[in-house]
């Protein structure tokens, strides 16, 4: 089962891996459906991921929420917290939402670790909370704290995978808020100098509309600028994934993959492809991706 040998010396701030991967909500869920897997995709990505694994390759994995967590998060208004609360008690609504995020996101990080365990892969879960924080919705020192990052490190280096989920946190200025997966994406890929980055999605990447509608085609590939972080992706309708996503639509999204090559240089091209396709194997190898969306820095 690989272990961490794509370290370039012993240091741990040398150390990088060859993928970080994010297993989005509709790869792992049925989104429209609450509280349901998505069995055939997250099937499709554990075999792919456990292969690349047993290969000898290493990676961290993150996975979104999909109908798990959204739907207590939005309700109870977990996002938002309270203003002004800071480290004081939560009023008794958002105690409320809160426990019930956090039980529903747990739930699906369960399946997810079993799914992955069940393959031969040393998955280990971390869970930010209480362990990662937030100030105004943003990280606490605008990075992960040095014992999480120390943390990761350890359980690569003894060749285990670490599993990191979208999670409800404590916030300094508002009580709690929502630290989504996209964001470990973005941080994981610049500590561990990952090589590549890949999202896990239902459809085969980036379209210029709505892939059911007629008439969509597929970007294959988008420019980012690295100076503004602007993409270059003429003809695409930005619209939500979602009702009850939380952490944001395909723009956000789109917005995280551009950050991590802003922010990780050491991250080649960031792929968006399909759970269980042939553009995702290829993406995970750094190949040439056909039927998916790949991003670089223009």
């Amino acid at each position: 089962m690989g272990g961490y040998s794509s370290c370039l010396t012993r240091e741990e701030s040398q150390c990088r891996v060859d993928v970080v991967a994010k297993i989005g909500g509709s790869a792992c869920t049925q989104k429209a459906q609450f509280e349901t897997l998505n069995e055939t995709a997250l099937n499709a990505v554990a075999d792919q991921l456990a292969k690349f694994s047993k290969e000898g390759k290493t990676l961290a994995i993150v996975h979104g929420a999909g109908s798990f967590g959204h739907k207590q998060a939005r309700e109870f208004g977990v996002s938002k917290g309270a203003e002004g609360v800071g480290a004081s008690t939560l009023p008794e609504r958002l105690l409320e939402g809160f426990a019930k995020t956090r039980l529903s996101v747990t739930t699906l990080n369960k399946y997810v670790i079993s799914a992955l365990v069940s393959r031969g892969m040393p998955a280990v879960t971390i869970s930010p909370c209480p362990f990662v924080g937030t100030t105004s919705k943003k990280l606490s020192g605008s990075r992960l704290p040095s014992s999480t990052t120390q943390g990761v490190f350890g359980l690569l280096d003894r060749g285990l995978v670490p599993v990191v989920h979208g999670d409800a946190i404590l916030d300094e200025a508002q009580g709690c808020a929502i630290l989504s997966g996209d964001i470990w994406m973005v941080e994981l890929s610049r500590e561990l100098n990952a090589r590549r980055a890949v999202f896990f999605t239902d459809v085969d990447g980036v379209f210029n509309k709505p892939p059911s509608e007629p008439g969509a085609k597929l970007i294959r590939e988008i420019l980012v600028d690295t100076s503004t972080g602007d993409l270059e992706l003429p003809g695409i309708e930005m619209t939500c994934d979602g009702a009850h996503d939380v952490t944001g639509g395909l723009k956000e999204k789109l917005r995280c993959a551009a950050d991590v090559l802003r922010g990780a240089p050491s991250v080649q091209a960031v792929y968006i492809v399909r759970a269980g396709s042939e553009a995702a194997t290829a993406a995970l190898l750094g190949g040439e991706v056909l039927e998916g969306t790949t991003l670089r820095r223009r």
